[in-house]
């Protein structure tokens, strides 16, 4: 066997594992989806093997498509960028409570981004929410068309999520009738499509090197740096009175670098070529939740209560 060969083998192990072990986190989500306890064999059942498919396909389809909207727009213009690599979920641990599990972290692909022009930039990061978005919608229509109202107890023994304008919209849509004190419990096909909402907010918020921080710097420059910084304290804030799994995102984000590398060639975008990051923009409006779990109910999930 060649080199070429070796590296070329080698280079797709990780990507094709990390596929591999991101489709069974995330059919264990959709057997929690449903209730299942994916440490009984019972529960790998015909039943809960249709719900866990349901939930992973799905999730496969928003993060992989999410991804091939960023890889395409980037291999049309030129710009090195590497097979995507998929996140598996953690949790549920036994003996240590259930955690709030959904199977994935997304994905995400490397690209060399050096020197780039304003309207290259704002497609290669706007077609993947763009992509993503579009699985995301018929997924939540279907998964809560498909879903059934619940008279939530008071003791904290379910989990809340947060609901985006898009969930609420679908939901007024199906179960206009749905009474006070009643949650939906979420179809499989429903959370995949939630999570999509929140994968999908989460790369568009408009700081540093996510979707949205590409789209702000392509629209302003150097002169995003400023609202990079500004977004960024209202995601501390966020994390502080609302969700506290904002702060691991002000972590990560911390990490990469709050403001975005020089590396526009030429101006930023005029208005007549802004289409994209308005779109994104509904987008984000669409998709966002400033507390996509409901905190009252933490305690007891993570076995502390």
């Amino acid at each position: 066997m060649s080199s070429c060969e070796e590296t070329h083998r080698s280079s797709i192990v990780i990507p094709v594992a990390l596929l591999a072990a991101s489709a069974v986190t995330m059919a264990v989500a959709g057997l929690l989806a449903s209730e299942l306890d994916p440490f009984e064999p019972s529960a790998w059942t015909a039943p809960g093997l249709l719900s866990a498919l349901a939930y992973t396909l799905w999730m496969l389809a928003i993060v992989a498509t999410h991804e091939a909207g960023h890889y395409v727009a980037a291999r049309r213009r030129g710009v090195d960028v590497s097979r995507p690599y998929f996140l598996p979920g953690i949790g549920p641990i036994p003996e240590l409570g259930v955690i709030p599990f959904f199977g994935t972290f997304g994905a995400f692909i490397r690209m060399k981004l050096k020197k780039v022009k304003a309207s290259e930039l704002m497609a290669i990061a706007g077609w993947g929410p763009v992509a993503g978005f579009a699985v995301t919608v018929p997924a939540v229509f279907i998964g809560v068309a498909l879903s059934e109202p619940m008279m939530i107890a008071d003791d904290d023994s379910v989990l809340l999520l947060g609901d985006s304008l898009l969930m609420v919209a679908a939901t007024m849509l199906f179960h206009p009738e749905m009474q006070q004190g009643y949650e939906l419990m979420l179809h499989p096909i429903g959370l995949a499509g939630w999570v999509g909402c929140l994968l999908t907010a989460l790369n568009l918020l408009p700081m540093g090197q996510l979707d949205g921080g590409h789209l702000l710097y392509a629209v302003l420059g150097e002169r995003a740096q400023l609202l990079s910084k500004v977004a960024f304290g209202v995601l501390i804030a966020l994390g502080i009175f609302y969700f506290p799994g904002w702060l691991l995102l002000v972590l990560l984000v911390w990490w990469m670098g709050v403001e975005h590398p020089p590396i526009l060639d030429g101006e930023p975008a005029p208005p007549g070529q802004r289409v994209m990051a308005w779109g994104c923009l509904i987008i984000f409006a669409l998709t966002f939740a400033p507390a996509p779990v409901i905190v009252d109910a933490l305690p007891q999930w993570l076995g502390l209560m």
